[in-house]
This record gives C-alpha cells, sequence and structure tokens, in this order.
C-alpha cells in the first residue's frame, strides 16, 4: 500500500513537471491603455501607453505619438488628441522598435471601446483545462475576471492559481489573481482599482507549488 501511494504521489509531480518552459522571452510591446474607437470634433482626448520588456514587464518609457493625418485629429507628444475635422486616422504610440495601432474616427460622438475582453483556454500540460473567460468592467468601474459556464478542469491539480500577465510564458512578474476555488462552472474574482482592463493580455493557470503551467488563454480584443 505504501508502494503505491509513492508511487501516485511520483505520477502526480512528473505530470505537473512535465511541461516546464524554459524560454520565457516576448517581443517587446507597447499597449496603448485607454483606446477609443472615436472622438467628437472639437473635444480632445488624452491617450495613455505603457512599454512592455522582454520579459512582459512593464518598465518606464518616453512614448512617442503620432497621427497619420493632423488634419482629422492632432496629437501632442505627450498623447493629448484633438478632433479638427471628420474622417478617419491611425493613432500610433511607439517606443524604440515597438509600437501599437488603432483607428480613430473623428466625428459626431466620443466612444470608449473596452469594457469586456474574453479568452479561450487551451491546456499545455497533461491536465484538462478549458473554457472560457473574460474581464469585464462594470458601469461603477469594478473589474472582475469571470469564468464562464464551460471553465472545466480537474481538482487533481496541486494548487492550482490564476495569474494576469503579459508573457505567455511564465508567471514572473505577473499579477496573482488567486487559487481557482472550484474546478468547474462559472465563478467570479474580483480585482482591485490598480489594475485596468487593458493591463494584461493573458491569462495563465499554474501549479504554484511547483511553479509550471498548466494552461493560459489570450484576452481579445
Amino acid at each position: 500500500m505504501q508502494k503505491l501511494i509513492i508511487a501516485l504521489l511520483i505520477s502526480s509531480l512528473f505530470g505537473c513537471i512535465g511541461t516546464d518552459i524554459v524560454d520565457d522571452t516576448v517581443p517587446p510591446r507597447v499597449a496603448i491603455k485607454n483606446p477609443i474607437d472615436s472622438l467628437k470634433v472639437g473635444e480632445s482626448y488624452l491617450f495613455e501607453a505603457k512599454y512592455y520588456d522582454e520579459s512582459g514587464q512593464e518598465v518606464p518609457a518616453t512614448i512617442e505619438w503620432k497621427s497619420t493625418n493632423e488634419e482629422i485629429v492632432s496629437i501632442s507628444t505627450g498623447g493629448l488628441a484633438l478632433a479638427l475635422m471628420p474622417g478617419e486616422t491611425e493613432i500610433i504610440a511607439s517606443f524604440q522598435d515597438a509600437s501599437n495601432a488603432i483607428l480613430l474616427v473623428s466625428g459626431e460622438n466620443t466612444s470608449v471601446v473596452v469594457n469586456a475582453r474574453s479568452a479561450t483556454l487551451s491546456t499545455v500540460s497533461s491536465y484538462p483545462l478549458d473554457g472560457t473567460v473574460s474581464l469585464e468592467q462594470e458601469e461603477g468601474g469594478s473589474l472582475f475576471l469571470r469564468f464562464s459556464d464551460d471553465f472545466n478542469t480537474t481538482s487533481a491539480l496541486p494548487g492550482l492559481y490564476v495569474y494576469l500577465s503579459n508573457n505567455v510564458t511564465t508567471k514572473a512578474n505577473a499579477y496573482e489573481v488567486g487559487a481557482v476555488t472550484q474546478f468547474t462552472g462559472a465563478q467570479e474574482y474580483s480585482l482591485p482599482p490598480s489594475v485596468h482592463i487593458t493591463d494584461y493580455d493573458y491569462v495563465l493557470f499554474y501549479c504554484k507549488p511547483f511553479n509550471v503551467p498548466v494552461g493560459n488563454g489570450q484576452f481579445m480584443p
């Protein structure tokens, strides 16, 4: 009996650690944190952006801003855009070789585009993990990470935790949401005001005791 228990423990351990990832670098990127898709003529809007290095960590950077059509929408070096006449332009935020662009319509109203982002989960281990999760911003400003009814994994996982990150290959520098409280079905996790809906591009699931990945998903848009 004792040998059987030891064998099961070893099997569980190697089932988890067999998926460890060595290369944890990602391309540096710039992210526009408060995108909009339209700006009313005569109004201004202050864009914000952040720069993430090869580890997916936010680092200080002086972002350069550009409008591809300054006659439609002008933008200052600090990211303050002013809609001058009806039309379309691209707003580009860049730092070194990384950039991020959005299409902006100058017209009759101003509209904010991002209040929900969703991710389809897939496993990267021998354990099942699938379903849909979403980041949802409510009218009062509260942000939640919500798992849909189709979320499914296994309670056999030792210490399953969920993280938000900008690097799909590692939870280093990731935001720890917490331990997964149930292994199937809908559930939600409240996030603090310091976390913005566009701060992170990936949701990660890890065996925390062994520091190895179980599955992940990329938030869209």
